[in-house]
């Protein structure tokens, strides 16, 4: 298929394509009944040769105006509407994206800024143009690594929407070819696996009246995302017969020639395909649907017997969701993700997270990395995907409550390697640093494990210890339930504590905190 012929089935499938709507919430496929069943079959695969898609001609109509105001206050600020068309032989990705935003800032804005993740490197990313969705009226751009600033035709008010239109390219890198930069193959691909994971523009999160945009660094993260609803339809060209698609959300349509998939209220939208996926599920009662995608040499041969690591990887996510949810509240989407990534690690996204292939292949029991980065990837969806932060500036907040959330799943279902797991996985590597270093703070990945992980969790341990494992549970809960939806701050978290507490944990801020002196504002305090 040539570019114009992609091009046209691009903007086919953007005139089909609508936005999430209640309707779309409301109709969505039910949960199937309850079951604790684990089911392993190969995944059905389609015949996905595309089909020419016909609409009929638009009915001449007065052209809607670039800016809509007086819209409820409840609509969500953010709303994406993603039309892709992969060549998966080519590995190339053609999208156009609709974007609806709403101005919640007190001023208006002359100007919006995107962040670009795939722009970071060289030759993955390519800007076709942007125009406003309502009259293809191109708009002045300018892009600087994964910046992109855009000229507004006029000023966007405060609660007024503007609809936007990118268009795009990108062309996914091989993982074996990023060196140190394998532990982002969550945006790459293998010999069996193609990742999509911060692929798409995302509106830059706005704070003190500027758009924060951090410089990328090969430790750690450096996304600060807000909330968004997603409505993502992908085509593919020249797909494998075996090619499984594992995504969040909910899956609206699953024909011969695209997938779409609706996300309400979540950070990003990524998905993954692999070659020959093997999928293990389980429904939680009166929770969600947990799945477990994994390529086969999942299933390990030894002189005892075949050890089947997808198994006990789907246990371990799905009893971690029990007891987080039990700990900081509910799980907020009806189905979770997890994936065997043929990239180092692990990594975090909304509803999908990813599980570095080799803890898969190297199981050999609950006492092993498999069992804490499934349970550290899956707190995620609290710490991550439903409380937000600065990951660059403040990477302690979702990495270290993650880390400990890893020893409450200890606590739970393993209480006998709670020593096992405080020597494996923290003190041998005698931390040290500052809990509250930002992610360019480090000479080396290590080092900021060490400081932001690890001292983390003996901060957290010794604050919990000062003012009651009851109390420190509330507490991260009622962070939790106030952060939902926010991208907090440390002051919050802080804040969050009674006076009382505040002060008596004083001195575990001196001790940890290379900026220990904070003022205790309100409780509700976030943003």
């Amino acid at each position: 298929m040539n570019l114009r012929t992609l091009t046209n089935l691009l903007i086919a499938l953007s005139l089909t394509a609508c936005t999430i709507t209640p309707g779309d919430r409301a109709e969505a496929s039910p949960m199937p009944s309850p079951t604790s069943q684990i089911v392993t079959t190969p995944v059905p695969t389609l015949q996905r040769q595309l089909q020419p898609i016909e609409t009929p001609l638009p009915t001449p109509s007065p052209t809607p105006a670039a800016i809509v105001c007086g819209l409820d206050s409840a609509t969500p600020a953010t709303r994406y509407t993603i039309n892709a068309v992969l060549d998966y032989p080519a590995r190339r990705v053609q999208v156009v994206q609709h974007i609806e935003y709403i101005n919640r800032d007190s001023a208006a804005l002359s100007e919006l800024v995107f962040n670009i993740k795939p722009n970071t490197d060289p030759g993955i990313f390519q800007l076709a143009g942007v125009t406003l969705t309502t009259s293809g009226e191109p708009l002045q751009t300018s892009l600087a690594r994964q910046r992109l600033t855009l000229t507004l035709p006029e000023p966007l008010d405060p609660a007024c929407q503007i609809r936007l239109t990118l268009t795009f390219e990108l062309a996914i890198p091989p993982i074996a070819n990023r060196g140190v930069q394998r532990f982002q193959g969550y945006l790459g691909y293998s010999d069996r696996q193609l990742n999509l994971g911060h692929w798409l523009p995302t509106i830059a999160l706005r704070r003190d009246d500027d758009w924060i945009t951090h410089e990328p660094s090969v430790i750690g993260e450096q996304e600060a995302l807000g909330i968004a609803d997603w409505d993502v339809h992908l085509a593919i060209q020249n797909a494998p017969d075996t090619l499984v698609a594992a995504a969040p959300g909910t899956l609206l349509e699953n024909g011969d020639t695209y997938w779409r998939w609706v996300l309400p209220a979540a950070r990003d939208f990524s998905l993954s395909l692999g070659e020959g996926f093997i999928l293990s599920a389980r429904q939680l009662p009166d929770g969600p649907l947990v799945e477990v995608y994994t390529f086969p040499d999942a299933l390990i041969e030894t002189q005892a017997g075949p050890i089947d690591a997808a198994a006990f990887a789907l246990d371990t996510a799905a009893n971690s969701l029990a007891i987080f949810a039990n700990r900081f509240g509910p799980y907020p989407y009806e189905r979770l993700v997890i994936v065997q990534g043929d990239f180092p690690d692990g990594m975090e996204f909304s509803g999908i997270v990813f599980v570095g292939g080799e803890y898969f292949r190297r199981f050999g029991g609950p006492d092993s990395y498999l069992t804490l980065i499934t349970a550290h990837e899956v707190s995620h969806q609290w710490w991550y995907s439903q409380v937000g932060s600065d990951q660059a500036l403040h990477p302690w907040l979702d990495e270290a409550l993650a880390t400990y959330s890893e020893l409450v799943f200890i606590e739970e279902y393993y209480p006998a390697l709670k020593g096992w797991w405080w020597e494996f996985r923290i003190d041998s590597f005698s931390p040290e640093g500052f809990v509250d270093s930002t992610v360019y703070d480090f000479p080396s990945r290590r080092a900021y494990i060490n400081a932001v992980y690890l001292r983390g969790v003996r901060m957290l341990d010794a604050l919990r210890a000062t003012i009651g494992t009851d109390a420190f549970f509330a507490w991260l809960r009622r962070y939790a339930e106030v952060g939902n939806g926010q991208v907090m701050e440390p002051l919050s978290f802080w804040s969050l504590l009674t006076p009382e507490q505040f002060d008596l944990t004083a001195p575990i801020r001196q001790r940890y905190l290379q900026q220990p002196q904070i003022i205790r504002l309100d409780p509700a305090a976030g943003s």
